[in-house]
């Protein structure tokens, strides 16, 4: 155990300490160190002892004297240094479980450890949390924390997450808001299974928890071609409505009640259902935006703060293309409408690509694949592509299919550009300005 040194902040501590990336931190001041938070709290002191073994083996302990809160200025290679704590759950809807065979073996990590929701926001359902687990979250005052709740009535729940134990969430909520702990829940709906009423007593209960259950997501289930359950399917856009409605019942009380509107719905709701997208005052302070929840609203917002930097004419290549999923279409259609009809830029394009490596029933952007632009783009359709970095993994250039963005470049015979997922960096790439926020 102990946490892997990536790098070295420049005039750092840990520089003059002539730290190498490579070496592992055990301790600090005599504690093991288990994950990024044991680092943060325990070199807040102003004297430490660090425990550190080099790449070749050898342990040597560093005093030092510092200011309070100075940073050591170690990176590290994961946040967590004992291992992620993954789900043991078998859940009626995993999305892990329909992809397709022989996936990146990093897409098949079902995270469901408690101290990346509170690093990362990642959301976790709660039922592997030990007593030392609360103890420490008490102690150190972890919080936000993100947690799947999908039912509040516990046989529904163990039937959604495929849990063979008590897996009642209501309790755990009570203790963990006692705590002071803040929490956002995400309710992810399947068609007749637990909407409806189930649904209305599932965010009654949390209103009830309010201001500890800071807010709720209700996310439609996501299915890919690989899903084969019969009790699963999709909203059709009558139903995809009426589950709006009902929401929006909700929140005008919670608006009454709370004086904020506490339940929100996923974008992919309002996209499925035809219906214009609430403006960006009604998500607050966008508590649930990674979510999918606000996404559109503030890339709309933000389009409309920045347009005017966008010249009447774009300084294009011929043959541009945006190119996007039929969630992001609904959002970016209207926007750029008056380029796109614009004489002056014919250059210009939208090109709205359907997912053929997980099936057209997966439409976000986020989730389309290399091979899923091989099969909708032309060669020499376009001289340039303009990519959402969402497309990527992390902070690399490869797809969901190990494809990279220059393999897919040299099939079209055109160049690509990656942007950030928001407006401002639309704005930018379109008008040769740098990204103004």
């Amino acid at each position: 155990m102990g946490g892997k040194i990536s790098g070295i902040m420049p005039h750092s501590i840990a520089e003059e300490l002539q730290l190498q990336p490579g070496d592992v931190l055990l301790q600090i001041n005599g504690q093991t160190v288990k994950d990024i938070i044991d680092y943060d709290f325990l070199c807040a002191e102003e004297y430490l002892e660090l425990t550190v073994q080099s790449a070749d083996g050898e342990t040597a302990i560093f005093e030092i004297e510092k200011d309070y809160d100075e940073p050591v200025g170690l990176i590290f290679a994961s946040d967590v240094f004992d291992g992620i704590r993954t789900c043991a759950n078998h859940c009626l809807f995993c999305f892990i479980d329909q992809l397709q065979p022989h996936p990146r073996p990093s897409l098949l990590l079902k995270d469901d450890d408690y101290r990346m929701s509170f690093l990362e926001g990642n959301f976790i359902t709660a039922t592997n949390l030990k007593e030392a687990d609360f103890q420490r979250i008490q102690d150190l005052k972890l919080s936000p924390l993100y947690i799947s709740v999908h039912s509040t009535d516990p046989k529904l729940r163990q039937e959604l997450l495929g849990f063979k134990k008590d897996a009642a969430i209501l309790p755990i909520l009570r203790r963990l808001t006692g705590y002071g702990c803040r929490i956002h829940c995400q309710i992810v709906l399947c068609p007749d299974i637990n909407d409806g009423p189930a649904l209305e007593k599932t965010i009654n209960d949390l209103i009830g928890l309010y201001p500890g259950v800071a807010s709720t997501a209700v996310v439609p289930v996501g299915l890919t071609k690989y899903q084969t359950n019969p009790r699963l399917r999709l909203y059709s856009p009558a139903e995809a409505g009426k589950l709006l409605s009902q929401i929006e019942t909700i929140q005008r009380r919670c608006l009454r009640e709370l004086g904020e509107a506490f339940v929100y719905a996923a974008d992919e709701l309002y996209v499925k259902a035809g219906l214009p997208f609430p403006e960006a005052a009604g998500y607050g302070e966008f508590p649930q935006l990674e979510n999918g929840v606000g996404m559109a609203a503030l890339f709309r917002q933000q389009w409309r703060e920045l347009s005017h930097l966008l010249p009447p004419t774009l300084p294009l290549e011929e043959k541009t293309a945006v190119v996007t999923g039929v969630n992001g279409a609904a959002v970016l259609e209207p926007l750029l409408q008056p380029l796109l009809t614009s004489p002056g830029n014919a250059g210009l394009h939208l090109h709205t690509v359907e997912n053929s490596f997980y099936g057209p029933r997966t439409t976000a952007t986020g989730l389309l694949s290399g091979s899923c632009l091989l099969q909708s783009i032309r060669p020499g359709q376009y001289r340039r592509l303009l990519l959402p970095s969402n497309m990527f993994k992390f902070d690399s250039e490869l797809f969901l299919d190990d494809l990279t963005a220059s393999q897919v470049a040299g099939r079209l015979g055109c160049r690509i550009d990656i942007t950030e997922p928001n407006a401002a960096a639309l704005i930018a790439a379109l008008s040769g300005r740098q990204p103004t926020l």
